[in-house]
């Protein structure tokens, strides 16, 4: 059986009822053990408030995403689960500016992203690159097995690991795994989220850092560049 303390789900909407659903699900099969699914959703009205009744572990926070992720995150246990929804703004991307400047970093987003020859790769208009092993919509429910369902064959790829393979950019890989980890919900572990804080903030007699800042599964990623200066040892 899995045991995650707490999950926090981003979206109360339709994508985030389901994996409210599917979580719950693993919960009545044995499959998982939880204390608190907590979704987060700026709309009180969401479709996670009528689906909640009677389950004192769900909990619904009425919030807009990113303003919450940078007063809570911080303060979540690391055994907890992060589930991002499948299309956002790049969320911890903005969590990680954040937590530099509270360190005391200046940081600057921007600048082309060296072109890694996938199927997809295309620009979204808040300027992340938004990158696919995949030619085709794919459902965002695909929990990526070693058999893709669209082509068949054997899934042999892993764009979160060519991700984390330096490029000649010269821009230092840091990748927010989100996995399969139950009933077809994707996760990452919120430790994961803390070193990665940990590692951009960390002192530097470097004046100036380049990082690849990354949210990817097997198959799909959201990256985009970032310049962080004047943290130093």
């Amino acid at each position: 059986m899995i045991r995650v303390p707490r999950f926090i789900v981003i979206s109360g909407g339709e994508a985030g009822a389901f994996y409210l659903r599917q979580l719950r699900r693993a919960v009545a099969a044995g499959k998982l053990d939880t204390d608190r699914i907590l979704v987060v959703d700026r709309d009180p009205g969401c479709r996670v408030a009528s689906e909640r009744a009677g389950d004192p572990r769900v909990q619904l926070e009425t919030a807009d995403w990113a303003e919450w992720l940078a007063v809570h995150l911080g303060d979540a246990d690391p055994a907890d689960h992060l589930v991002p929804y499948h299309w956002a703004p790049h969320l911890l991307l903005g969590w990680l500016e954040g937590e530099a400047r509270r360190a005391g970093a200046v940081t600057t987003r921007g600048g082309a992203l060296a072109p890694r020859g996938l199927p997809f790769e295309a620009t979204t208009t808040a300027g992340d690159r938004a990158l696919s092993y995949a030619s085709w919509t794919c459902p965002p429910t695909c929990i990526e097995p070693a058999v893709c369902p669209h082509t068949r064959g054997p899934k042999d790829w892993s764009l979160a690991a060519d991700l984390e393979t330096p490029a000649s950019d010269g821009a230092t890989p840091v990748v927010f795994r989100c996995m399969h980890l139950v009933y077809g919900v994707g996760t990452i572990p919120v430790r994961d989220i803390f070193a990665a804080r940990d590692r951009l903030c960390a002192p530097s007699s470097t004046a100036r850092r380049s990082y690849l800042i990354a949210t990817s599964s097997h198959c799909h990623a959201l990256a985009t560049r970032l310049e962080v200066e004047n943290l130093t040892a």
